[in-house]
């Protein structure tokens, strides 16, 4: 930590503010030379094992995608079904209100008499579970929204994964080229 500590103030004495830029510099010229001092075979080994990796993580994704798409249209279809009992719904609620405002003592519906005591009660109750209806109904879209932005994302995502392993085989070809690239100008050499 002292010896540390000692270099930082000598490289801000001698340096100034630049020493940040003289570290970073060196650090990305350190991982240069690494990177260089690599074999083309490790890294070759290296790139075709990164696309046997994505196989399996492509095809869990696209099963999961897959899965979500069936249940997102079972819940499109059952928020379709579930607004058309909606509006079936408000038009009762509107011919039973549009009955009442006539002032008959009595109703026929479905050869039944009803007083308008009970039509207000019927008219009631229905008003009552139309909202909490609308209230699921509109919860369910939200939630339907969220799924969908979801599966969006992860569409969007499968884009990139397939596009990552297409420039992975692209590197693998281009560190075949310059294996063979070596191997010619090894060979050549060996004849001089």
């Amino acid at each position: 930590i002292l010896a540390i500590g000692a270099l930082l103030l000598l490289g801000v004495l001698f340096l100034g503010r630049d020493v940040a830029s003289y570290v970073a510099t060196t650090a990305g010229w350190m991982q240069d030379r690494v990177k260089d001092s690599v074999p083309i075979k490790f890294e070759l080994q290296r790139a075709r094992k990164m696309i046997a990796d994505l196989a399996p993580e492509i095809s869990r994704h696209k099963r999961e995608i897959a899965r979500e798409e069936l249940d997102l249209n079972k819940l499109r279809d059952q928020l379709q079904k579930d607004e058309e009992q909606l509006a079936k719904g408000w038009d009762d609620i509107q011919r039973l209100r549009d009955d009442l405002s006539r002032d008959d003592s009595n109703y026929m519906y479905a050869g039944v008499s009803y007083t308008s005591a009970q039509v207000e009660n019927d008219l009631t109750g229905r008003f009552e579970r139309f909202q909490v209806k609308e209230g699921t109904i509109g919860n369910m879209q939200k939630i339907y929204d969220v799924r969908r932005r979801g599966l969006d994302a992860a569409q969007a995502e499968l884009k990139e994964m397939i596009a990552a392993k297409g420039k992975l085989a692209l590197e693998v070809e281009n560190l075949e080229a310059r294996l063979k690239m070596v191997e010619v100008a090894k060979a050549a050499s060996e004849l001089n």
